[in-house]
């Protein structure tokens, strides 16, 4: 029963990744059919106006190139591709004990067809760090073993400038899976045309574990076309624990050219419940580079964290990840 069961949890996170790959493939193989819109109107824009939208669409491209190059889930969110699917080999090691750990995570979604491009199938690895919102956050460690895949649908309800709001639900685990509802909303707020904050906030529940609420704050200052700084801050509160998880994280990210990219992050988390306690602090260099194929990625990282474990002694951390990127804009 146990090597049944071993099976079931890997046999459903396969399926998923193989299902979703066969529904990029077919939205791939479709024509443009549709795509092609006439040119906005432009008449009575400023030169004025139209220098400052210039220099503000430029610097905010930085974020999403950035962004979009790391695979950073912020990106598939700004650019909207129709059919998107990442696979992740990950190699991660630690030298606190039983934190290392390797594996495949996936993430992935694809549009379903006479919807208006609201309605969308997704995938994950990691049903808990998607719907909570933690995947944006920022970890000292990959979580990579001790995670649950889901597959869902999420509606895209309200789509305007500085506003999202979408409903979502799904299944997640294997043999019994678990029920899965979040509802989002997202407000993006550009303070000068090189700085921005985005908020946001899910209501989510789940079957296993009860109600909670996140939020997750952004904020953003783009220098120059090429460099961004990132501050998040994120507050987690669970039913389950009754109490907050929360973490912090600094992140200084450059484009070298338009294969390679480097990033510095550091940051801490911590929980108010059952004791009011800073889990962990981390510093890691990140390397990334684009090679043979347009779809294909590596990253080396290395790092220290500082576990509260260990009375916030710094150990080494190191991290090999190739990723494989599938996507229809």
């Amino acid at each position: 029963m146990g090597e049944f069961s071993r099976v079931g949890k890997w046999a459903a996170p396969a399926f998923q990744v193989v299902a979703l790959l066969l529904m990029v493939t077919w939205s791939t193989a479709q024509g443009d059919d549709g795509l092609s819109e006439g040119a906005g109107d432009e008449v009575g824009v400023s030169w004025y106006d139209g220098g400052h939208d210039y220099v503000t669409d430029r610097l905010q491209r930085a974020a999403v190139w950035l962004d979009d190059f790391f695979g950073d889930p912020r990106a598939e969110k700004e650019k909207q591709a129709s059919a998107y699917m990442h696979v992740v080999l990950d190699a991660f090691y630690s030298g606190v004990e039983d934190q290392s750990e390797n594996g495949v995570r996936f993430r992935g979604g694809v549009d379903l067809p006479k919807l208006d491009r609201r309605l969308r199938l997704l995938v994950t690895s990691d049903a808990d760090s998607t719907v909570t919102g933690r995947e944006l956050a920022g970890t000292a460690k990959d979580d990579v073993k001790d995670t649950d895949g889901a597959v869902g649908l999420s509606y895209l309800f309200r789509d305007r400038p500085g506003h999202k709001f979408s409903l979502g639900g799904g299944l997640s685990g294997g043999l019994s899976p678990a029920l899965l509802l979040a509802g989002r909303y997202v407000h993006t707020r550009h303070w000068t045309t090189n700085t921005a904050s985005h908020v946001t906030s899910t209501v989510y529940w789940k079957s296993e574990d009860g109600p909670g609420v996140s939020t997750l704050l952004d904020y953003e200052w783009s220098p120059d076309a090429d460099t961004l700084w990132r501050t998040t801050l994120f507050g987690n509160y669970k039913e389950e624990i009754r109490g907050l998880e929360w973490s912090a994280q600094a992140k200084w990210a450059k484009r070298l050219n338009s294969k390679t990219a480097i990033n510095v992050r550091g940051g801490f988390q911590g929980q108010t419940e059952p004791n009011s306690v800073l889990s962990e602090g981390w510093l890691k260099f990140l390397y990334r580079r684009n090679v043979l194929r347009p779809w294909l990625f590596y990253e080396l990282e290395p790092g220290f964290s500082w576990p509260e474990s260990l009375d916030y002694r710094g150990e080494p951390t190191f991290a090999v990840r190739l990723e494989i990127q599938f996507r229809r804009d």
